[in-house]
């Protein structure tokens, strides 16, 4: 059994050569076709405007009044 001072020096071993040219996990990795981007379909609001804070500007005028 390992003592946890040893620990790091262990990972640095085990992944030393992680995400490099000699990872070949990682280089099949890479040789994989690109994902396609996700279809969002009606991602914007039906109002067609910016709906943050929208609540927080209407509490601050019936404040007002």
């Amino acid at each position: 059994m390992t003592s946890l001072a040893d620990m790091p020096a262990s990972y640095e071993k085990m992944f030393a050569h992680r995400f490099t040219s000699d990872d070949e996990e990682y280089q099949e990795y890479l040789k994989r076709p690109a994902d396609p981007p996700p279809i969002v379909e009606e991602w914007r609001n039906r109002s067609g405007g910016n709906q943050r804070n929208r609540d927080r500007y209407t509490d601050i005028i019936f404040f007002f009044f």
